[in-house]
């Protein structure tokens, strides 16, 4: 595989931005009070925003055309951001879960129900059950399902 200088590379980057630039919004752009900047334009307009911004630092280009027919230049231009942002979706990001993660996952929950059903029955226990010995049995059997999963 032939391998492509950085000069190649240089020219046609510097060939596409400038390709891109003769598109940007501005004063000098093809838009008039007669002809206003629609929805495709707002999209286009959109869509080459971070490069129009770049621009905007050392030039009088603009980011945002003016002369627009109002909302439905502002929704291209949103949908045209939108291209480059993610459009929502690119903020999640899913990992799957180690198996060990699972696994404390698993436990997690069944010591979780486990738990729940043990209290609902003490809290539905009669009122002649003294709680300190409930509280005690709990603590022993605690201690030794603890002491059970550090042994195995």
């Amino acid at each position: 595989m032939k391998r492509v200088s950085f000069s190649v590379w240089s020219f046609v980057l510097g060939a596409m931005a400038l390709g891109l630039a003769g598109c940007v919004a501005g004063p000098s752009g093809p838009f008039g009070p007669h002809d206003p900047a629609g929805f495709f334009a707002g999209v286009w307009h959109g869509f080459i925003a971070w490069i129009t911004f770049i621009l905007s630092l050392f030039t009088q280009v603009k980011m945002y055309e003016v002369v627009n027919t109002g909302a439905g230049y502002n929704l291209g231009f949103l949908i045209g951001m939108a291209c480059w942002l993610g459009g929502g979706g690119g903020s999640y990001h899913y990992k799957k879960k180690s198996r060990s993660d699972r696994e404390w996952d698993q436990v997690a929950d069944k010591v979780e129900a486990k738990i729940k059903r043990e209290m609902r029955s003490w809290a539905e226990a009669e009122d002649t059950e003294d709680w300190p010995e409930v509280e005690k049995k709990f603590e022993e059997k605690l201690r030794q399902k603890i002491k059970d999963w550090a042994d195995s």
